[in-house]
């Protein structure tokens, strides 16, 4: 993850080279972005650390208004090696997802140049648990493996600046899964997580 958070720095940097020789008015068809991510509210379970990919289309511009669809990809890992909750748990927890998205992103400015957006997104998480667990004093020695795919979906709110093509955002992601449909509601745990993500985009 050091070696994502410094592309993700180095393309920043880039992006301020880039402001001085493009407009940010410039009408804009595809837009690429990279995020890290870090689940603020599972620390007690051990570190964790992932990043999230997407690929936007746009639908369409004014001058304070942008749509875009597309699709993201959502990756996320907890080492449960410091777990605080018990010291005889040795595993990890990753979930991955794929979904759509539609953006909607307000300019309050005339420039273009910095935005605030919300992206409802709906799709697929894979939810996978694999380690074991040991307690020497009683002879317990037992490995675990636990997978779990449910339909997701949830919402993204962000704040960001754009340098040309490049720009760069904070991002609250957040799964809803529960609230709509009646069903087990606790946001934050390993089905509704919440992520607060930092990351950089390219637009063409």
């Amino acid at each position: 993850m050091k070696q994502l958070k410094l592309i993700i720095i180095g393309l920043s940097l880039l992006g301020y080279v880039a402001s001085a020789q493009n407009n940010t008015n410039e009408i804009i068809t595809w837009k690429l972005e990279l995020l890290t991510t870090y689940d603020f509210l599972n620390t007690s379970y051990g570190t964790n650390n992932g990043f999230i990919a997407k690929g936007k289309y746009s639908l369409y511009h004014s001058k304070h208004f942008s749509f875009y669809t597309g699709i993201m990809h959502q990756n996320s890992y907890i080492n449960e090696r410091k777990n605080k909750f018990t010291k005889h748990t040795r595993g990890y927890t990753t979930d991955v997802g794929l979904y759509a998205l539609t953006e909607i992103v307000y300019y309050p400015f005339r420039q273009r140049k910095f935005f605030m957006s919300i992206e409802p997104f709906v799709g697929a998480t894979h939810l996978k648990s694999k380690g074991s667990l040991k307690i020497p004093r009683y002879e317990v020695s037992e490995t675990y493996k636990n997978t779990y795919v449910y339909f997701n979906y949830g919402m993204s709110n962000s704040l960001g600046c754009r340098f040309g093509k490049f720009s760069v955002q904070l991002s609250l992601w957040s799964s809803f899964k529960g609230f709509l449909d009646k069903g087990r509601f606790r946001p934050g745990d390993f089905d509704s997580r919440i992520f607060a993500a930092l990351g950089v985009g390219y637009s063409f």
